[in-house]
This record gives structure tokens, sequence and C-alpha cells, in this order.
């Protein structure tokens, strides 16, 4: 039997919504109430370790002679969202990174399961004690996929100059501003020379937006063609596709690794999602990279012997407000919004089972972040005094920008935002469209968004906040990179944890953003499907550890 997507518990969901949302609550001052105070949250070791001014070094990851074998020698994943390019100095999605992460390799990467860096391409690494000079060691095994020769510190330095070239037009290119050049010291050791202290900086160089090592005599061979003819050294090669349609990566001969247990991915992109369960239901897939928003389709195939499997990616979902246009220029209607929110029956309603609320501008997770900050706490009655204050007795309309695979939680939020006055139009597009015009500075304003990044309070909040250093979350406009700077540049782990403690205090009584939740990620897999991971640090999945029963 074909299976159709029900809507019925949605629009259940938000009919209940409705009448849930119009409750009395004691009124309050405009200012926020103040959680208890709570000690910051302590670094991961590895991540600690990477901001201290002496020197470290930290040898490559051992590599496992005791790979699973694989019963079966194909995998075929499914998601809604669309691979837009397979360039890693432009690829921004969790569809794109599921190609790129293994496809292409980096100087670091994170160890299976953890946020603590290892060395990939890099065997040891350290650091001077200014913070200015990055030494690395490099791997002398390792051969370009295709016949395009062998890797040495040369293609480190090309690729890092690539990000930087403003004729290259990265996105990424701002995230990497603090780095004056790289040095070939020799065929295997490379050298970065900072023009001023970077504390996350080893984080920048992981298997992600700036941090990919692509192959310059590729990328000028292919020219415009080659966001879909990518080289890399990574496990998995690119065997053939079509822009937002499929991709198919085979296992590299030549990789310095073992050899995956899978040799052969399939990624497709199926727009209609009652389609992608039909198809997994009928063998045609073996995984639902994002798995359904409806609940009782989940337990219906939970129930049919799929597994549903929740991992950590430190994943926040926040509310972003262009605060330099009206209305949002007007800080009592940003935290009119901010009381509107009940996140608790966000989650209940979009992110039931994988979400838990949350209230501060860095993730959890992350090195920087904290629970000690104040609360706007859900008060509908004080957000439509704020309103009235702010000059709109009677609410006001406005759009929010939402991309596809948000759609859910947007109409949850929507509905909230209608039960103190804010009547709300909907503006949905794909996520590489969205992702597009927040870069391009294309009249995204009121968005809900998430945004995984490197697990370090700097990389997240300069691409909110910083003018400097933004990338695809920048649509608040203010400007912090005054403080961002000087917390990046501070060296002692404790002085910058502080830092990072005032500066989103400020961020809250500001209400620059609004946080909102902690999300895992879910996908849905055919049980013979095993590897899959706890904890993901960056946006893809690390394809070598799946296998097949």
């Amino acid at each position: 039997m074909r299976w159709k997507r029900s809507f019925v518990p949605a629009l259940c969901a938000l009919a209940f919504l409705a009448a849930a949302c119009g409750g009395a609550a004691t009124p309050q001052t405009g200012a926020p109430t103040q959680a208890p105070a709570a000690q910051p949250t302590s670094p991961p070791p590895a991540a600690a370790a990477t901001t201290a001014p002496a020197a470290t070094s930290a040898p490559a990851a051992a590599q496992s002679s005791g790979a699973p074998k694989s019963s079966k020698d194909t995998l075929t994943i499914v998601f809604q969202a669309n691979q837009g390019t397979l360039d890693p100095h432009f690829a921004a999605t969790n569809q794109e990174m599921l190609i790129i992460r293994n496809v292409y390799d980096s100087l670091l990467k994170y160890k299976p399961d953890t946020a603590e860096l290892t060395g990939d391409l890099a065997t040891s690494w350290d650091v001077s004690q200014d913070g200015l000079t990055y030494t690395f060691k490099l791997r002398q095994d390792v051969e370009w996929q295709k016949g395009f020769g062998h890797f040495t510190a040369n293609d480190v330095k090309a690729s890092f100059d690539r990000v930087k070239n403003p004729d290259t037009k990265s996105p990424f290119a701002g995230s990497i501003t603090m780095l004056k050049e790289v040095q070939v010291v020799d065929d295997y050791t490379v050298k970065f020379i900072l023009s001023e202290p970077y504390a996350a900086f080893a984080q920048l160089l992981t298997d992600y937006r700036s941090g990919p090592i692509v192959n310059m005599k590729a990328v000028q061979q292919y020219g415009q063609d080659y966001a879909w003819n990518p080289i890399g050294t990574g496990p998995y090669q690119f065997e053939s596709g079509t822009p937002k349609q499929e991709a198919v990566i085979t296992a590299n001969p030549n990789y310095f690794g073992p050899q995956p247990p899978i040799k052969r991915i399939i990624t497709r992109t199926i727009p209609d999602p009652n389609a992608q369960v039909v198809g997994l239901e009928n063998g045609q897939y073996d995984m639902l990279l994002i798995a359904p928003d409806d609940p009782a389709v989940v337990d219906r195939l939970v129930k049919e012997g799929y597994v549903q499997d929740k991992f950590s990616r430190n994943l926040p979902e926040v509310l972003l407000m262009n605060i330099t246009v009206p209305p949002f220029d007007n800080l009592k209607v940003r935290q009119a919004i901010a009381y509107a929110v009940d996140r608790q029956q966000m989650i209940d309603l979009a992110w039931p089972g994988y979400g838990t609320p949350w209230y501060s501008p860095v993730p959890d997770g992350f090195v920087g972040t904290t629970t000690d900050v104040p609360h706007f706490d859900h008060d509908p009655a004080k957000a439509k005094q704020l309103l009235a204050d702010a000059g709109f007795p009677d609410g006001l309309d406005t759009t929010l920008n939402v991309y596809d695979v948000q759609k859910l939680a947007s109409d949850v939020l929507s509905e909230q935002l209608k039960q103190v006055g804010i009547r709300v139009t909907e503006e949905v597009l794909d996520q590489p469209t969205f992702i597009g015009r927040v870069v391009q500075n294309q009249g995204i304003n009121f968005a809900l968004h998430c945004c995984q990044r490197q697990p370090d309070a700097d990389i997240i909040l300069s691409d909110m906040f910083s003018p400097k250093y933004r990338g695809a979350i920048y649509v608040s406009h203010a400007d912090l990179e005054s403080d961002l700077a000087a917390a990046r540049r501070e060296l002692d782990p404790a002085k910058r944890q502080q830092m990072y403690v005032d500066l989103q205090k400020k961020i809250i009584n500001d209400v620059d953003m609004i946080p909102l939740a902690m999300l895992l990620d879910r996908s849905i897999t055919v049980s013979s499907l095993k590897g899959m991971p706890s904890q993901e640090a960056i946006w893809g999945i690390d394809l070598t550890r799946l296998y097949f029963q």
C-alpha cells in the first residue's frame, strides 16, 4: 500500500497550540528574569589544549586494522534538500557535507564520537608561545584521487591561498582573515602565520568550510565544472552526479587508510517526504538522512523494524532578527517576540523526543558555553504589553523566512507569535537558496535557523555577530566584533571563558537573537546498517564507519 504522509497530527497540534498559547501570565518587567547562576561548562580536554599558548603536539590517529566487513556493497541515502555544490570551499549544507567529508581530507579531524581534535593529513603540530605560528608535519603516504599526483605541503598552501583569494569569492574567506600567510618549510612541513592570536584556530583546520584541502591542478583543469568534479584525498572518490538530484561516490583504491566497508554510496534528492518513506519501505533506500517530522510515521517505521538513530551535533535551534531594520530595531519588539516563544511547546509539537530547551547563544558542548544567562520565559501578557509600549497596540505584520525542512517548527512558532498579535507570513525557501540569501544579505530579516559549527564559541558567535567574520547565520547585523576580537585573542582558557560568559549575557539582554532548543540529529535506517555515530562535531557523516551486518 502506498503511504501518504498524515498531516492530522500537525493540524491537531496547531489547533491545540492556538488554545494553549492564550493563557494569561503574571506581568513582569521588560527585563528578563535571571536564571540561577551555574558554573561555566568545561571545555573538552583536547579543545582546551588548542587554546593554550604553550606549544602543543598531537599525533595522527592510528589506523585501525580491524575494520568490520559489510554484507552489502552499496548504501543508498535519500534526503529532501538538494546538493548544490561539491566544492568544499562553497558547500554549506548537511547534504553537501555528506559527500565532502568523505571525498576530502583536512589537516585535522575529530576523533569518532567526540569533539577532540586529532591528525588527519597532519601527523603532528605545535603552536608558538605567542599563538601566532602553527607548524604541521604532514603524512608522506597520501595520493590525490584519479591520478592527480602526490600530496605535499604545496597543496596545503595552495588550498588556503585559494580560500583567501578575493577572486575565488568563497563565502568562508572571512573565517580565516586572521591567517596572514602559509609557508612551505619542506615537502612535508607547513607553517601557518597569523596576524593576531586566534584561540580557536585549530578548529578551522577540520574538514568543514575553509579546512578541506583541494587539488589546485583539478580546480584549474575543471574550471567552473569543478563543483561537480571534486578531487580529494579521502576514503571515497566521486564517480558521477547530477546537481540537485544525485551524487555517487566509490571507495578510493589509493586511500592511505583502511578501505571503507561499504564500497559505493548513492545519495539522492527526493523532495517529497512521502516518497522517501515509500522508497525506504520498498527497499529502494537504506537511509533517510533526516527522519520524518511526524512522530506517528517514525513510530510506525520503528515498529516495522527500521531503526531511528539519534545522535548529537551540538546543534542549536535559534530565532534570528535583523536588529537594524523595523520593527526589529525596536528592543521592546524583540523582547515581545522573546516572551511570545514557548520553548517546551515548540519541542513537544515540532521536535518531540529529540529537543531540550536552551537559553544560551553558545550551544551546549562548545568551548565557552554557559547556562549562567538571563531567561525570557514564556509570558504572552507581557509580550502584548511590550508591543503596545513599542507603538503596536494592535500587533504587527511581518515575514518569517524558513527553509523547507524547518516548516513544521516555523508553523508552530508562527502560531505562538499570532497569540500575542504578531501576524506572520512564512516565506519557505530551499536550504541552499535560504543560505545564499543570508550570505549575500538579500532580505533575510527574521528567520528560524539551525547552525552547527566547529565547537568553539568564537566560531559561531563571529558568524552571527561580526561583520568581519560574517557567515551563513549573519542575520542580526549586530556588530559585536570588538568584544569578540578581545575574546579570540585571549589565550588563557579561564579568562576567555569568562569573557564569553559576559558576552552571552549581553547578547540575551539586548535580544540580539533568541536561543530556542538543542536538538539531536535523527536518521531512519534499515536494521542491518550499523556504525552510526553518537556524536558528529561537524556536518555530514563519516561514512567509513558504516557497514551492513
